[in-house]
Order: structure tokens, then C-alpha cells, then sequence
């Protein structure tokens, strides 16, 4: 085995073992705003210093290009929830070659959803600053949230404060029309009286309906719904969906029937999962 030098087969064997594998690298905490903080999962990059202070090095993928970035607005109803709920979306999207900044933003009533609006933009505008610092691609962002941030980053792509991103997938909210909403259910309920108020005019105000109809140049959303409150959410998603085709933008649904509002969000990453290869086909072509 001289060919390996002094290295042997076995740990020659080790090494290539190690280059094929890719952890999750997890850069956590990262204050992107006064009081507000992000969590990095990137594919592990050769040759960079992981937190365990172990360099890992690849001789194969020196010099390897930027990764697109998945930014994630969490759920919890405006009221609640952590960056840290994130299912499994790093082991996932990174096997996957994508990199997921999940991220906080202050809650309801602490702020309003103006102000969650606000966090989100700013999150956006520190990843496209910084991130190709951590093998990440400014230039391929996609926003992407579950319940209330499916509202969120739906907000600021109608809103036109995410800047120049690839593209939007809110996963499984019933907040694209609030009236239309209120007009439906007969009331609103939990917890979107918490975070919406009794004001219709907030009602229009915070509804990315009103923005999509007087605006254009929409990026491309792929739209989740799943079987919870039937025909309403359906409808909803639906009834956006086709408002931004109306106005020129790329607008596909996912029918989820199936799932329930939590399951939705939790299988994805499962194998054969019929929303996680939507996804996946989705983002392999607004990245591409």
C-alpha cells in the first residue's frame, strides 16, 4: 500500500468515509437585530473550523460553490414560538445542499405584526450581508414558514420588503385574507384575535391580499394547505394563489388533505413524503 504513503488503507478508507459524510453544521444564536437571534444549519464545509474546534477537510471539494439559503419564519400563532422549532428541516434541506437560517421575531403582543414584518426584513437583509461568510449564497434566498410565518413571509413578499428573493413557500395558514377569513368562520377566534385585533382595518392591513392587488413582480410561491378546517383553508390558499397569478407571478398549491396543521410541517423530510418532494422540486428550480 505504499501508494498511500504513510497513511495506510484503513485510514485512507476513514478519511474518504469522513469526506462523503455531511453533518449538519449548526452556528446558533447569531444576533442579527437588538434582541433577536438566528440559527445557521449549513451542509458541513470542508476545511472550515466546526464549533468543536475540528477541521474538517475534503480534498475533493476545495473551493466549492455558495449553497442556496432557506430562510424559516417558525409558527406559533403570532403569540409564541422559537426558531428552535424547526422539526426536520436542517437534517433535510442540508442533506439536500441547501443551507436553513432559522429565526426569531418578537411576539404579540410585545409588537405588532407591523413589527413582526419588520424582524422578518431585517433577518432577510443580515443573511444577505453575512451568509456568504458561512458558505451561503446571497444571491439565492428563499423564504419559507410554517402557520404564522407562512403569514410572515407571505407578508413580505406582498409587501415587496424581502428584497430580491427566489422565492416564497408559506406552509398552512388561513391569514392571505383576513376579512374573507372573518366573513367565513363568522368570527375570529384563536389566536387570531390575539395578534389581529377586532379592527377590520387592521384586518385589510395586515393581509397580504392588500398588498397583491395593487402590486407586481411577485417571486414565485409554491403554497401548502392541509386538511384542518376543510374547506376553508382550501379556499383561502387557493383564492390567494390565484390573485398572485392574476398579477403575472408563478403561484403553485399543494393540496395536503392528508395531513393535519401540525403534520404538514412535522413529516416534512420524510422519505417519499408527498409535500417534502414537492418542495424539493420546487426549490431545485427557482435555485437552480
Amino acid at each position: 500500500m505504499r501508494a498511500f504513503g504513510h497513511f495506510g488503507a484503513s485510514a485512507f478508507l476513514l478519511i474518504l468515509f469522513s469526506f462523503a459524510a455531511q453533518a449538519v453544521e449548526l452556528h446558533e444564536g447569531i444576533t442579527y437585530r437588538s434582541g433577536l437571534k438566528l440559527d445557521i444549519h449549513a451542509p458541513d464545509t470542508p476545511g472550515r473550523t466546526s464549533q468543536a474546534g475540528v477541521v474538517r477537510m475534503n480534498l475533493f471539494s476545495f473551493g466549492s460553490p455558495k449553497v442556496p439559503v432557506v430562510i424559516y419564519a417558525h409558527g406559533g400563532g403570532w403569540v409564541k414560538g422559537s426558531r428552535k422549532k424547526v422539526y426536520s428541516l436542517p437534517e433535510w434541506l442540508t442533506q439536500r445542499g441547501y443551507m436553513l437560517v432559522a429565526i426569531d421575531y418578537r411576539k404579540v403582543p410585545q409588537t405588532t405584526i407591523d413589527g413582526q414584518v419588520n424582524d422578518l426584513s431585517a433577518a432577510i437583509s443580515w443573511v444577505r450581508s453575512n451568509i456568504s461568510r458561512y458558505g451561503g449564497d446571497p444571491s439565492r434566498i428563499v423564504l419559507m414558514g410554517h402557520s404564522a410565518g407562512a403569514h410572515l413571509v407571505a407578508m413580505a413578499a406582498a409587501r415587496n420588503v424581502a428584497g430580491d428573493v427566489r422565492g416564497v413557500i408559506p406552509n398552512d395558514v388561513q391569514a392571505y385574507d383576513m376579512v374573507a377569513y372573518a366573513g367565513m368562520r363568522g368570527s375570529l377566534g384563536y389566536p387570531y384575535i390575539n395578534a389581529f385585533g377586532s379592527d377590520p382595518n387592521d384586518w385589510v392591513r395586515w393581509s397580504p391580499v392588500t398588498y397583491a392587488r395593487r402590486g407586481s413582480g411577485f417571486p414565485p410561491h409554491l403554497f401548502l394547505h392541509s386538511g384542518s378546517n376543510g374547506e376553508r383553508r382550501r379556499a383561502l390558499t387557493n383564492g390567494y394563489a390565484n390573485l398572485l397569478k392574476a398579477r403575472g407571478a408563478r403561484a403553485a398549491v399543494f393540496d395536503g388533505g392528508r395531513y393535519t396543521h401540525g403534520s404538514i410541517a412535522r413529516k416534512l423530510g420524510g422519505q417519499g413524503d408527498p409535500a417534502t418532494v414537492t418542495i424539493e422540486r420546487f426549490l431545485a428550480q427557482v435555485t437552480r
